[in-house]
């Protein structure tokens, strides 16, 4: 008998209980209905009275605050009215923060990408909302592809999205399309946000490729790329850009040496020794701190610049001294050679500034058209004054005795263009007299 009681109890209790939320649900939908009613009213004050009674019924229906919040806070997200969505949203419980938020941030982004002239308000609007959702960087990527969608005029905001959103492969994707465009201005755009991506080695293939080849440095400096430094060092080099070429190979030390790769710089400096870029190897041993051999070759490098009393001077005390023996002995042919390349370098100064393009076809560096007659009305001026002094050079340096101090002036003037043309490379015997030799035969400077 007591156990059929229990069981009769209980099912009424259930029944309650169920009734009970029948009536809350029914609240709770009525105040969903009421909320519609509510946004299409015109008068502000006859729609907030609806909305507070909408309110009333929620509370009756036992929903607490933060859920209230939450349904309200929809409502005004679907009638378009977004700050009032945001208030709303003010008093939702931490746990749906993340999914409210990012609700209201995304219609943000919608308008937005409809409304040009105010887009940038509104993205603002929406970045806001990401970050109280705690959801900054996916709302800065879904913002960026968002204007990825609307075409190349939106480009440049799509990247700085996604550069907020550290979204590097989204930013890739935009690069490769500048680089796909192609043209300067691809090939420009491409380069520089493969640079801000910090894909170095890309952005200086790029630039290399197109010819760039100072910007192609710049992206391998950067990045530290020592194969691409090299590869543009020795470009600088076959155009004629010694000093550029060995500021990269200077760099290129500064970075062996923060790796301890001893091995590296000295086979870098075997190579400029090899060839007799004394000044250069000398700068390489002073960075690496082998002050001897810097000394050494510091000397060396005076010596083909015809400054004999330093030479002399920073070669005492090395292996060299046969050297300046050597030098004293020959002084009497040494001594017009220095005053011809004193000769040849106020020349040079003298030479009026031109403008250098590279050639499409050869790639190689030449003096501007709009230049080239302003060059040639100098140098005719001085055509046989330089091929005189050029028979001076044939003269004495074939006068000196010692075969490594010869080898070391014909190295040196064969930086002056007009010797290789006037002199035999190898001989250096005279092979253009005056009336044979041409104005652009006697120029003194590299292009």
């Amino acid at each position: 008998m007591n156990l059929r009681l229990t069981t009769i109890c209980c099912c009424l209790a259930l029944l309650l209980t169920s009734l009970s939320v029948s009536a809350q649900n029914k609240d709770v939908e009525k105040g969903k209905e009421k909320l519609k009613e509510a946004f299409q009213q015109k008068d502000p004050a006859k729609r907030q009275d609806i909305i507070n009674k909408a309110n009333e019924l929620f509370q009756k229906s036992g929903l607490k605050n933060p859920q209230i919040k939450v349904i309200m806070g929809d409502a005004y997200l679907d009638h378009g009215d977004l700050k009032g969505a945001e208030t709303q949203y003010n008093g939702v419980d931490k746990a749906s923060k993340g999914e409210v938020y990012s609700k209201v941030a995304e219609a943000w982004v919608s308008q937005a990408m409809s409304d040009e002239k105010n887009e940038d308000k509104l993205l603002k609007n929406a970045v806001a909302d990401y970050k109280k959702a705690g959801k900054d960087k996916e709302g800065a990527t879904y913002i960026g592809d968002k204007l990825y969608e609307k075409g190349e005029k939106s480009y440049v905001k799509a990247v700085d999205y996604y550069f907020r959103g550290a979204d590097t492969p989204s930013a890739t994707k935009i690069a490769r399309d500048y680089e796909k465009k192609g043209g300067t201005e691809g090939i420009n755009q491409a380069f520089e946000l493969y640079k801000r991506c910090a894909l170095y080695k890309k952005a200086g293939d790029l630039a290399w490729e197109s010819k760039q080849y100072a910007k192609a440095y710049d992206a391998y400096s950067t990045g530290e790329i020592t194969e691409g430094m090299r590869k543009c060092a020795d470009k600088f080099y076959s155009l004629g850009q010694e000093s550029e070429a060995q500021n990269i190979f200077i760099k290129m030390v500064e970075n062996y040496a923060k790796t301890a790769n001893t091995e590296a710089i000295e086979k870098l400096a075997h190579e400029n020794v090899s060839v007799m870029n004394y000044g250069f190897a000398a700068r390489i041993y002073d960075k690496a701190g082998n002050l001897n051999a810097a000394k050494k070759y510091y000397g060396l490098y005076k010596f083909m610049n015809l400054d004999i009393d330093s030479a002399k001077m920073l070669l005492e005390g090395t292996d060299q001294a046969s050297l300046i023996k050597a030098i004293d002995a020959n002084m009497k042919n040494l001594a017009p050679l220095r005053d011809v390349k004193l000769q040849f370098d106020d020349w040079v100064k003298q030479q009026p500034p031109v403008s250098i393009e590279i050639d499409p076809e050869t790639s190689q560096y030449k003096v501007s058209q709009k230049d080239e007659q302003m060059l040639i009305d100098y140098y005719k001026l001085i055509k046989d004054q330089i091929s005189d002094q050029c028979q001076i050079i044939s003269k004495n340096v074939n006068a000196v005795t010692n075969p490594e101090l010869k080898k070391m002036l014909m190295k040196k003037f064969l930086d002056y263009p007009a010797v290789g043309k006037i002199l035999d490379k190898q001989s250096f015997a005279v092979k253009l007299t005056r009336s044979s030799t041409q104005i652009k035969d006697v120029y003194l400077k590299k292009i």
